[in-house]
C-alpha cells in the first residue's frame, strides 16, 4: 500500500514538473471554416518577447494577414507580473484538413491545432461567379526547358481588394518570373459580360526529378447579400457585409528529364526551333579592308538567359574580331523567342580564294525529343590585292625641280625695291605758290582722321552684328562630335571609333557599325574611316603602327561633310520605341 502511494506521488510530481515546463498556451477561435475565411491564433506570452516567436512554419499552408499584440500587468502577492497576448490572423492557402503548426519562442513552443477548411464551389463566371483557369506549355519537360504557365481569371461579378498571387514551387527546384504584361478585356459568355484577366509566368526547371507547381490564385472580397432589417420592419441588403473568397487555378506535378547522354553540343539548348542566318556589309573582299558579318541566332521556346554566346571557328588568312553579342527576347502570340545578334569584323591578310568554314550549333528539339544541328554553310570568297600591293613606286626625277627650288637663294626670288621718283618742276608759277604747305598738310590730316574714325565705327558695328547673329544661330555641337574631337585630339582610335558610330546613329539610327556608315558619307570621310579601321583591327593596341594613328584627318573629314537635309528630316521624325505587351 505504501509503495502504491509512492507511485502516485511520483506521478503527481512528474505532472507538476511537466506543467512547470509546459508549452506556451495557444488557441484558435474556430476549427472548421470555409475556403476564403480566416482564423485567429492567440498566443499567451509571459516574460517572452513577441518578436522571438518564429512564424516561418506557417508559410507552407497559411498567409499571415494581420498581427497585433495586447499587453497587461497584474499585481500578484504584492509584485507586478506582466504578460502579453500575440494575435495572428491566418488565411489558409488551400482547402482540406490542415494543421496549424507549433511555433517556438525562447526555447518553448506552442501547441499545434487541427483545422478543417471546406472548399467553396464558386459558380461559373457565365453564371455570375469567379473561376480561374491555367495552362502549361509542357508537362514532360527537360531540365532548363522554359515552361509557360498562363492563367485566365474570369470574373462574372464584382470583386473587391483582389490580389493575384503567382504559382510557387512545392517540390523540386525551378526559377519563376512574370512574362509579359497583364492583359484585361471583356468577353461575352452566355449573354453575360465577363472580365478576363490574363497573366503569364516563365518557369525554368533547374534540376531533373519531381517538380510540383502550386497553382496561382486570386484572393479578394465579394458581397454576401446578407439582409439587414430596419426599424420599420423592412429588410435591405447590407453593402458592408463582405466575404473573403479564394479561387485557385490548376497545379501540376511533373517529372523533369535530365540532359540526354547522347547530346554532342557544348551548350545545352532545349528549344522548339533554332535557326542561324547571316548578313554581309560587302560582297567584295580586299586585303587589309574590314568587312562586317552579322550573325543571328533565332531560338523559339528559349529565353534570353539561355543564349549568351556563339562559338566561332578560326579562319586561316583572316583576322576576325567579334563584338559583344546583343540578346533580345520577345513574347508574342503565346510564343517565346530569343534572338542573339553578333557582329564580326573580318580583315583579310592575303589575296586569292579562301574558304570560310561552316558554323554548326547542336541543339535539342523538345518537340521530337531529338538532337538537331543549325548550320551556316561554308563559303568561298575571292580576296583582291590591297591598294598597297597595287600602287607603283614614284620616280625620283619628279622630285628634282622641287628640290632645286628649295635650294634657290631667297634673295633671287624677291624683286628689288624701286627708287622713288621726284616730280620735275615745270618752272611755271601758279596761284598756289602763295598757299602755305603746312596748312594743306594740317587740313589733310584732319580730314583723314575723321574718315578713318567713321570707317572704324561702321566696321566695329558690322562685326558685332555678325558675331551676335552667328552666336544666336550657330547650334551647339552634339555630344558625339565633342567626344570625337577629344578622341581625335588624343589620337585615341578606340574612342574615336565609338564616337563616330554615335555620330552616325544620330543621323541614321539604323547604322550600327562603321561599314554601314561608310556607304553614306563622302569619299574623303570614307578614306578616313578606312584608315581608322585598319589601325583599330590591323594591329594590336601596343604595336607601333597603332600608336602612330593621327586623328586630324578624320576630324577634318567630319567637319567638311555636309549632312543631307533628308537625313535631318528622318532623324527628327523618329518614332518612339515600341514595347510588346
Amino acid at each position: 500500500m505504501v509503495s502504491a502511494r509512492r507511485v502516485w506521488l511520483i506521478i503527481v510530481l512528474l505532472c507538476v514538473s511537466v506543467n512547470l515546463h509546459a508549452a506556451i498556451k495557444s488557441s484558435i477561435n474556430r476549427s472548421m471554416i470555409e475556403q476564403g475565411e480566416s482564423i485567429r491564433l492567440s498566443i499567451d506570452l509571459e516574460d517572452v518577447d513577441a518578436d522571438q516567436v518564429g512564424l516561418k512554419p506557417l508559410e507552407k499552408d497559411f498567409e499571415v494577414l494581420g498581427r497585433s499584440q495586447q499587453s497587461k500587468r497584474v499585481i500578484r502577492n504584492g509584485s507586478y507580473e506582466s504578460s502579453s497576448e500575440l494575435i495572428l490572423t491566418l488565411l489558409p492557402k488551400r482547402s482540406g484538413d490542415l494543421q496549424v503548426p507549433s511555433l517556438r519562442a525562447d526555447g518553448d513552443q506552442t501547441s499545434s491545432h487541427a483545422l478543417r477548411v471546406t472548399a467553396v464551389q464558386q459558380p461559373a463566371a457565365a453564371d455570375g461567379g469567379i473561376e480561374m483557369l491555367s495552362t502549361l506549355s509542357s508537362e514532360q519537360p527537360r531540365v532548363q526547358q522554359p515552361l509557360i504557365y498562363q492563367t485566365s481569371l474570369l470574373v462574372g461579378r464584382q470583386i473587391f481588394n483582389a490580389s493575384l498571387q503567382g504559382p510557387s514551387i512545392q517540390q523540386g527546384k525551378a526559377l519563376i518570373e512574370p512574362l509579359g504584361e497583364q492583359r484585361q478585356y471583356q468577353q461575352a459568355l452566355k449573354g453575360r459580360q465577363v472580365t478576363v484577366v490574363e497573366q503569364t509566368w516563365l518557369i525554368t526547371p533547374e534540376q531533373s526529378g519531381p517538380l510540383e507547381i502550386a497553382p496561382a490564385q486570386v484572393i479578394g472580397q465579394i458581397q454576401t447579400g446578407r439582409l439587414t432589417r430596419n426599424p420599420f420592419g423592412g429588410a435591405f441588403s447590407d453593402p458592408t457585409a463582405m466575404r473573403r473568397v479564394q479561387v485557385s487555378a490548376q497545379g501540376y506535378q511533373l517529372g523533369v528529364a535530365p540532359i540526354p547522354g547522347s547530346f554532342s553540343g557544348q551548350v545545352w539548348l532545349p528549344a522548339e526551333n533554332l535557326v542561324l542566318s547571316d548578313e554581309w556589309s560587302s560582297e567584295q573582299f580586299t586585303v587589309g579592308e574590314p568587312v562586317t558579318r552579322t550573325i543571328r541566332l533565332k531560338a523559339e521556346g528559349l529565353s534570353r538567359n539561355h543564349i549568351s554566346e556563339l562559338p566561332l571557328p578560326e579562319i586561316d588568312g583572316i583576322k576576325q574580331y567579334a563584338a559583344n553579342p546583343e540578346v533580345a527576347q520577345q513574347y508574342e502570340n503565346d510564343r517565346l523567342t530569343a534572338v542573339l545578334t553578333l557582329e564580326v569584323t573580318l580583315i583579310p591578310e592575303k589575296s586569292g580564294a579562301l574558304t570560310l568554314p561552316a558554323i554548326t550549333l547542336p541543339w535539342w528539339d523538345v518537340q521530337s525529343d531529338s538532337e538537331q544541328t543549325a548550320v551556316l554553310a561554308a563559303r568561298i570568297v575571292d580576296i583582291a590585292p590591297g591598294k598597297a600591293q597595287a600602287a607603283k613606286p614614284t620616280r625620283p626625277s619628279q622630285a628634282a625641280p622641287v628640290q632645286a627650288l628649295s635650294q634657290a637663294p631667297v634673295t633671287a626670288i624677291i624683286p628689288p625695291l624701286a627708287k622713288p621718283t621726284t616730280p620735275q618742276s615745270t618752272g611755271g608759277a601758279t596761284d598756289n605758290d602763295n598757299v602755305s604747305p603746312w596748312l594743306v598738310a594740317l587740313l589733310g590730316l584732319i580730314v583723314g582722321s575723321v574718315i578713318t574714325a567713321l570707317v572704324m565705327i561702321f566696321w566695329q558695328r558690322s562685326r558685332n552684328s555678325s558675331t551676335n547673329t552667328t552666336e544666336n544661330t550657330m547650334p551647339l555641337p552634339p555630344p558625339s562630335v565633342t567626344a570625337l574631337k577629344q578622341a581625335c585630339s588624343n589620337n585615341d582610335a578606340t574612342q574615336a571609333r565609338l564616337a563616330l558610330i554615335q555620330w552616325g546613329q544620330s543621323l541614321w539610327p539604323e547604322c550600327s557599325n562603321l561599314n554601314q556608315l561608310s556607304v553614306r558619307v563622302s569619299p574623303e570621310l570614307q578614306a578616313a574611316i578606312r584608315d581608322l579601321q585598319q589601325n583599330s583591327y590591323g594591329q594590336s593596341a601596343t604595336s607601333p603602327v597603332a600608336q602612330k594613328w593621327q586623328g586630324t584627318e578624320l576630324y577634318k573629314a567630319v567637319q567638311a561633310f555636309s549632312v543631307p537635309q533628308s537625313s535631318i528630316a528622318v532623324n527628327t521624325e523618329k518614332l518612339s520605341p515600341l514595347y510588346l505587351s
